[in-house]
């Protein structure tokens, strides 16, 4: 199988709305950039940064574009996830939208003028999804970003975990590992509250 016809595969199997990395698909670099280059437009690809792109939607009006927060996400790559008022977003406790996304990272910072980055030392956030990075950002942060009260927070995590989407267990064991003190102490109560069903 040609480069061409593997990219053109990897395209078509592509859901909408999900990135592709160029360095997923084997080939030479430059033979694979070249036909990502090529199959973008017919295929409703988007270039977000160098070797990475976001399948949209084929319309009369275009692809679209990426949400920059997850194209923020899909760059930092894994152990990232929403900071600040992104962070407080995600989980839902708050209206205000940044101008930029927010988004801590778990070891070196990318270059992307798209979103502002926060570095975060500890790597044991690696094996976190973006949601449960969110739910660190707005602990350690509390109650700056958020409009709701804490046992408000505490049914909206509820919520998340009731649907798969948050592991409060390894959330917490990840928490007690950060350096930042507030961040510990509030993961520690919310798992409390949490086991409890306060």
């Amino acid at each position: 199988m040609s480069v061409r016809s593997d990219v053109r595969e990897r395209v078509e199997a592509l859901q909408t709305g999900a990135f592709l990395r160029s360095a997923e698909i084997p080939g030479s670099r430059t033979a694979v950039d070249t036909a990502m280059s090529r199959i973008a437009a017919e295929a409703g690809l988007v270039r977000v940064s160098r070797g990475l792109y976001w399948k949209g939607v084929n319309s009369r009006y275009g692809a679209g574009r990426p949400d920059p927060l997850a194209v923020a996400l899909a760059i930092a790559g894994p152990g990232a996830g929403p900071a600040g008022f992104s962070a407080a977003r995600a989980l839902g406790i708050t209206t205000q939208l940044p101008a930029r996304p927010e988004v801590a990272v778990a070891g070196k910072v990318p270059e992307f003028a798209g979103a502002v980055f926060h570095k975060r030392n500890n790597l044991d956030r690696r094996g976190l999804r973006p949601v449960e990075v969110a739910l660190l950002e707005v602990l350690r942060s509390w109650p700056t970003t958020s409009e709701v009260p804490w046992d408000e927070l505490i049914l909206r995590v509820g919520e998340f975990v009731d649907r798969g989407e948050i592991d409060l267990d390894h959330t917490s064991r990840v928490a007690a590992a950060e350096r930042n003190p507030a961040l510990r102490d509030h993961a520690a109560a919310l798992l409390d509250a949490v086991e409890r069903g306060a």
